[in-house]
């Protein structure tokens, strides 16, 4: 593995378990087993560094969405892979990593919602006009719409893992927003089908 690659590998194992703000430089180069000057050798400074470990994640996501994509399945299976990925991906995120990103860091949570916005969103719509193709997502859905809403549950999934009385995991409200989603667009043949493989979700 490069030595930038290690650095932002290490960088993001740490935001996901301890958040941001209360990483420092020292800290990274502790847990990866580097100087701190080997890391600013790389990076001129920590906002750079979470830039690029943020942008690091962006890619990552984008392949493994297409990753699945790339598989034989209906439009339901193919969002039951690519939850089951985010959900693995995200299943020991510590939520003062999104307060820390939205507080501290609002230029690069602005650019994970850009992310949302553009791919994630288009994603959903190729998804539901996948899905309404085989008769298992309803006709009268219109997709754009849809990814739209999808989005605001998102952004609603971020605000109650933030809030200061949240008693659930990422892996618990996701599963919810991926079921609610679901259930409200499918037809029969859809629900059955997902009632069927649902649980495959949070499957590891």
């Amino acid at each position: 593995m490069e030595e930038s690659q290690k650095i932002l590998t290490g960088a993001a194992e740490l935001f996901m378990r301890i958040g941001i703000k209360s990483v420092s430089m020292d800290d990274i180069a502790r847990e990866i087993g580097v100087s701190k000057k080997t890391i600013y050798k790389h990076f001129k400074d920590k906002k750079q560094l979470i830039f690029n470990v943020l942008e690091a994640r962006i890619l990552q996501e984008k392949a493994a969405c297409n990753e699945c994509y790339s598989k034989d399945g209906n439009a339901v299976q193919k969002m039951i892979d690519i939850s089951r990925h985010i959900s693995h991906q995200h299943r020991d995120i510590n939520p003062t990593l999104i307060f820390d990103l939205q507080k501290y860091y609002p230029s690069a949570w602005a650019k994970m919602e850009t992310f949302q916005k553009d791919f994630i969103s288009g994603v959903i719509i190729q998804n539901i006009e996948e899905g309404q193709t085989e008769g298992l997502y309803r006709k009268e859905i219109e997709p754009k719409i849809a990814a739209t809403m999808y989005g605001a549950l998102i952004q609603g999934m971020m605000q109650q893992l933030t809030h200061r009385e949240n008693n659930y995991n990422f892996k618990t409200l996701h599963l919810q927003m991926v079921s609610y989603h679901l259930h409200g667009i499918c037809t029969i043949p859809g629900r059955e089908f997902l009632n069927n493989h649902v649980n495959e979700i949070t499957n590891e």
